[in-house]
């Protein structure tokens, strides 16, 4: 399909992303991959690092689907400056696994997200989720969790101690004031790693412990957190 991809003139739009850029917040990387169980920034925590920078500077964002050839979804995604009309636009193809809302779901909600980041630049970390829009199996796409070397001390550090010294994550979870949601924390642990909560190994507990911890002094994690656990009520 034919589509203009910026006006004539992306003067004004040019400078005002110049500013957007300069206040972009960090994109934290608040879920984990069911299938390779690496951790990966959501679509909320790449809006929540651009969002005000954007609306400061009168720039609407806007992403739409749009029809394309084959079994794909067309998804565009654009930023127009309010007070000159200046706009500019990428247009993503992005293919399906199988045509079925649920497939069209996954599939807009990854190309939200990369489209977004790809735009203005903002970097969470490499991850490999888009299985969940392209319908690779968790058996052939299961791979190794990339951590950081302070990630990795920690994660030996745990596999070497006692089960019995570990901190229970419902009990770090009351600490974060969550203590309501502990069912639906049980519900989303089962569903990150196939097993019940008390037999997580000591690196899935680790990373548990990470991201709670994580939360008590970061607001945005802790809020994409419960906003993660309500979708298992």
């Amino acid at each position: 399909m034919d589509y203009a991809f910026c006006s004539t003139d992306i003067t004004e739009l040019s400078k005002a992303m110049i500013e957007v850029q300069k206040n972009l917040l960090p994109a934290f990387r608040d879920a984990v991959n069911p299938y390779v169980h690496n951790r990966y920034a959501t679509l909320n925590s790449v809006m929540d690092a651009c969002r005000n920078a954007l609306l400061e500077q009168g720039i609407l964002l806007t992403q739409y689907p749009v029809p394309v050839d084959g079994d794909c979804l067309g998804l565009v995604t654009k930023f127009v400056h309010a007070e000159t009309g200046q706009y500019q636009a990428s247009l993503a193809v992005i293919p399906l696994a199988k045509r079925d809302p649920q497939a069209m779901g996954s599939a807009f909600t990854y190309g939200r997200r990369y489209a977004l980041s790809a735009m203005l630049g903002i970097v969470p970390e490499v991850d490999d989720d888009a299985n969940a829009a392209c319908g690779y199996s968790q058996a052939a796409n299961r791979q190794k969790q990339v951590r950081t070397p302070a990630e990795q001390k920690q994660v030996s550090t745990a596999a070497k101690s006692p089960s019995t010294r570990r901190t229970p994550l419902s009990t770090m979870l009351a600490d974060l004031g969550l203590s309501e949601l502990k069912p639906q924390y049980g519900a989303y642990l089962r569903n990150q790693y196939a097993c019940s909560p008390d037999k997580l190994n000591a690196a899935q507990y680790q990373e548990q412990k990470a991201i709670l911890e994580r939360c008590k002094t970061e607001p945005l994690a802790k809020r994409d957190l419960i906003r993660t656990l309500h979708e298992y009520r």
